[in-house]
């Protein structure tokens, strides 16, 4: 049998009509890729309309909305947070919105501790295995999480963070406060948008398989609809949208 005759069938059993690498898929891909391209740049462009979903959005999931004019605000805005929330301790991922907004520096000022997740390689793999479980233990013990994000979902609140070199899951999930710092551009409207996204990603090679999507503090019911935060994750959740 042929590889194009194997591709086929197992697409048909799997109800798909078009299979991978024939000229029907690529072309379909290419439209795909085409239709990301004009979300991006809608994204970018910015929409106050979207905006303000996703603000709505985001507070009736339990997110705390604050705004920062520029990335220079952020720094200060999160020191603030810190401080009305009795924060001394804090991890932070290796997003670049952190960086430009110089925020070790401000929070070093205020007296607020605040470490990197690691993302450099290790000499040995014995090495890497116990930086790792370090890493993970500390990040149950500091006060806070702070984090950047790849996207926001105005249609349903929900942050989206894709883990990776320097960007640990439990930053997010481990400590009892998380708090983000997402630009503007970087608000979708609906899950359409994000899931035709990493259809494309994923398609190029750009994005692991792997996402969080988180949509307000940690919260779960009994069988009598009785609700109780902070049973997975954080109990309390803030968001500083940037722009």
């Amino acid at each position: 049998m042929e590889r194009s005759d194997f591709i086929a069938n197992v697409s048909a059993s799997l109800g798909r009509r078009v299979p991978p690498g024939s000229v029907e898929f690529d072309a379909r891909y290419m439209d795909a890729a085409r239709a990301a391209e004009a979300v991006r740049i809608e994204a970018v462009t910015g929409d106050e309309t979207v905006v303000d979903a996703a603000i709505d959005s985001l507070t009736t999931g339990g997110w705390t909305v604050h705004r920062a004019t520029t990335v220079e605000d952020v720094g200060e805005l999160v020191s603030a947070i810190c401080s009305e929330s009795d924060i001394r301790s804090a991890v932070r991922t290796d997003h670049l919105i952190l960086d430009h907004a110089r925020l070790d520096a401000v929070l070093a000022k205020d007296g607020i501790e605040c470490t990197v997740t690691e993302s450099q390689e290790t000499p040995s793999e014995e090495e890497r295995r116990l930086r790792i479980e370090s890493a993970k233990q500390h990040m149950f013990e500091v006060d806070a999480g702070i984090t950047g994000g790849d996207y926001v979902i105005a249609e349903t609140g929900t942050l989206v963070i894709h883990p990776g070199a320097g960007v640990a899951r439990l930053a997010s999930i481990a400590p009892p406060i998380h708090i983000a710092v997402v630009h503007v551009s970087q608000i979708l409207p609906t899950l359409d948008e994000l899931f035709l996204l990493e259809h494309v990603d994923l398609s190029d090679g750009k994005r692991a398989s792997g996402m969080n999507l988180i949509s307000g503090p940690s919260r779960t019911g009994d069988i009598e609809a009785t609700i109780v935060h902070g049973i997975h994750g954080p109990i309390e959740t803030h968001i500083v949208l940037v722009g």
